[in-house]
């Protein structure tokens, strides 16, 4: 705790004194770098080389507000219960070298193994061909492609974070053929390093189509296998099955046993011009259950389905690019506001509907469960190193029972906030 302070304390000093610097008047005269080299802000870079390092990273600190509904105890950790919490603290470097390129960072706000964010090198042989390798994300889901400190919202869509994969060790084929389209294709060791559920050896690949400079068309899929823990005597087995969570963090679909081939495929779209973006997203997820049965028979296959749409509006002009600038600081004007609103869906169920429905996780009819989710958010860069965002969730549960206050079916209404810092 002491170290994520003491870091928190100095990634925020940094950007103080960087927003110091570009607000004072007069400026002092810069120290002149050593001759071929050049610095600009946190870059530094050796032109004549070909050589670029820059310093990167971000703060976040959450607040959330859950509205006219119990919460719980915090026991069956399925919830984000913390009022206040020091969500990410993100710190590393990137860069490259003639045509090597490279990046890592680390989060000392996670534990353990989670600590360890993107660590991986690349080789450019031409606009056509680029390798990867090391530890990074599959490139399946735009939305979790995009860093955190630059989604539109607080929490990813529970589509991206419940059905979508995460990083793991691999390798990386990618380029951009012409100007309309993009490719990557890789292998990796697994599907998501630090979860109980990943899958073995993953291949992954993702296509972008690019008809118009306003407009992308995207498509991911991805398969590997995933194998249940032996059923030994004197050992508690558990369910490698995906889960359905919520923007809240609440698990209204535990994952059940499955074994066997895991396959995700997605379809996304996003329009985009001047200060607005339109964008939506359909990702869909299915597993084996290979001898997962009480007598060890197979079942149908579980699946998982969802779909998002957005829209994002910046309201003082500034162009919608993935990285906000404000065109007028605090001290000149209002700084840059987007508006942004999400609609979801999300649920569960097996391929066939065939006898009785349970919620057991060997059970042969898998009782359905989804969620919908309306998200408003509002966002502010007072400068180009800070950002405030304000979100009100709407979550509505298709099976009573699996709701968090089981028996209510109705709207449950949560309000989150973040503060950030970081490095442009």
């Amino acid at each position: 705790m002491r170290c994520l302070a003491r870091l928190a304390l100095l990634l925020a000093a940094l950007a103080a004194a960087a927003t110091a610097e570009e607000t004072a008047q007069p400026k002092a005269p810069a120290k002149k770098p050593p001759e071929g080299w050049k610095r600009e802000g946190f870059e530094l870079s050796n032109p004549s080389s070909g050589f670029k390092v820059r310093l990167s990273g971000y703060l976040q600190a959450d607040f959330r507000s859950y509205q006219d509904w119990q919460v719980g105890d915090g026991t069956d950790d399925t919830l984000r219960y913390e009022e206040f919490e020091w969500r990410r603290l993100r710190i590393g470097i990137d860069g490259e070298w003639r045509r090597v390129s490279f990046e890592f960072d680390v989060d000392p706000a996670f534990e353990d193994d989670d600590e360890l964010k993107n660590a991986w090198l690349g080789v450019r042989a031409s606009r056509e061909l680029q390798l990867r390798g090391g530890h990074m994300k599959l490139p399946l889901s735009p939305e979790f492609l995009t860093s955190a400190s630059k989604t539109d919202f607080v929490e990813r869509a529970a589509l991206v974070t419940s059905l979508g994969a995460s990083r793991d060790w691999g390798g990386l084929v990618e380029g951009e053929l012409g100007k309309a389209l993009e490719y990557s294709a890789g292998v990796f060791e697994g599907d998501m390093r630090t979860s109980q559920n990943r899958a073995e050896t993953t291949a992954v690949g993702r296509l972008v189509l690019k008809p118009a400079p306003w407009f992308d068309l995207g498509g991911s899929y991805s398969q590997g296998d995933v194998v249940a823990d032996p059923e030994t005597p004197g050992f508690d087995t558990s369910p490698k099955g995906l889960d359905g969570t919520s923007g809240t963090g609440y698990r209204f679909f535990p994952g059940v046993y499955v074994n066997g081939r895991r396959q995700r495929w997605g379809v996304d779209a996003r329009l985009q011009g001047g200060p607005v973006a339109v964008w939506g997203e359909f990702l869909e997820a299915r597993e084996e259950r290979k001898g997962q049965g009480p007598t060890l028979e197979d079942l149908p296959d579980v699946r998982g389905r969802g779909w998002s749409a957005t829209a994002a509006w910046l309201v003082t002009g500034e162009r919608k690019t993935r990285t906000i600038r404000p065109r007028r600081g605090l001290f000149e004007g209002p700084g840059a506001i987007e508006l942004a609103a999400r609609y979801e869906e999300l649920w569960f169920d097996d391929v066939s509907n065939e006898g009785f429905e349970a919620a057991g996780s060997r059970a042969r009819n898998i009782r359905p469960a989804g969620l919908k989710t309306i998200t408003g958010s509002v966002s502010w860069w007072p400068t180009k190193f800070l950002r405030f965002q304000g979100n009100v969730l709407v979550e509505r549960y298709d099976d009573a029972l699996r709701a968090p206050e089981p028996g209510k079916q109705g709207n449950y209404v949560s309000l989150v906030g973040r503060a950030q810092v970081h490095l442009p």
